[in-house]
C-alpha cells in the first residue's frame, strides 16, 4: 500500500532472526516458498514481514513482501463507508483472496512476474502493478485474513488483539478512534483468532516466539 511507513526496531529484527532459524530447520531452500503472516490491525504484521525480508536477504535469500491491504475489493475510504452501511459488510469477503492465491500459484510455478492491485490510501484509489518475481525465492504475504489461504509453506500468527494494539493503531494517520471502528475490530477479532491454531509460529504480545 502506497504511503505506509515501516519502522523496524531491534526487537523486530531479533524476532525475525529467530523465525529464520526455525524456518531454516524446516524448509527446503532450493525451491520457491511462501510465508503467511496473520494478525489483527496494528499487531505488527508489516514490521514482522519486512524484518524477516531483511534477515533473509542478509542470508542471500531474495524475498518480496506483499500486503493483503492491496487486495481489498473497494478502495479504503469507500470500503469504510460500505462498512458503515452494515456490519455484515465486514469480513473475509471484502478481500480478493482468490487473486492472492493465484499470485502465490504463479510465483511457485516460476512465473517471471505477477500482476497485483496497488492501493493508494490518500487518493482512495486502486491501480495495478506488475511485480518482477523472477529471482524471488521467498514470497512473504501479510494480512488480517491471510491464513484462511492454504497455500503457505510456513505461517506466522501474531497473538495480539485490537485492545493490545490500541496505541499502535492511534499512531497511524489513517486510523480513527470511535465506537464504530472498535466494533469493526471486534468483528475482525472473532474471525482472525480462528487462524491461530494453523500457524507454525505464534508471536506473543512483545514479539517473542511462544510457539513452537
Amino acid at each position: 500500500m502506497i504511503g505506509d511507513v515501516i519502522n523496524l526496531e531491534e526487537k523486530h529484527l531479533t524476532t525475525a532472526e529467530n523465525i529464520y532459524r526455525i524456518i531454516k530447520q524446516n524448509e527446503n531452500h532450493t525451491e520457491k516458498w511462501a510465508v503467511g503472516i496473520c494478525g489483527e490491525s496494528g499487531s505488527g504484521k508489516s514490521v514482522t514481514a519486512f524484518a524477516l525480508k531483511k534477515v533473509l536477504e542478509e542470508n542471500r535469500i531474495k524475498s518480496l513482501v506483499i500486503q493483503m491491504d492491496d487486495y481489498f475489493k473497494l478502495p479504503p475510504k469507500t470500503n469504510h463507508e460500505n462498512r458503515q452501511e452494515s456490519f455484515d459488510n465486514v469480513g473475509i469477503h471484502e478481500v480478493q483472496l482468490e487473486l492472492i492465491e493465484k499470485n502465490i500459484k504463479d510465483f511457485k510455478k516460476g512465473s517471471s512476474s505477477i500482476e497485483k492491485p496497488l492501493v493508494h490510501y490518500q487518493n482512495n484509489s486502486v491501480s495495478q502493478e506488475i511485480v518482477d518475481i523472477a529471482d524471488v525465492q521467498v514470497l512473504i504475504i501479510e494480512g488480517t485474513y491471510i491464513l484462511s489461504i492454504e497455500d503457505f509453506d510456513f505461517s506466522i500468527f501474531i497473538d495480539r488483539n485490537y485492545k493490545d494494539t490500541h496505541e499502535n493503531r492511534m499512531k497511524r494517520n489513517r486510523d480513527e478512534q470511535s465506537d464504530f471502528v472498535e466494533k469493526v475490530l471486534d468483528i475482525e477479532h472473532q474471525i482472525i483468532r480462528q487462524f491461530k491454531h494453523k500457524a507454525d509460529i505464534v508471536l506473543g504480545k512483545n514479539y517473542q516466539i511462544v510457539k513452537p
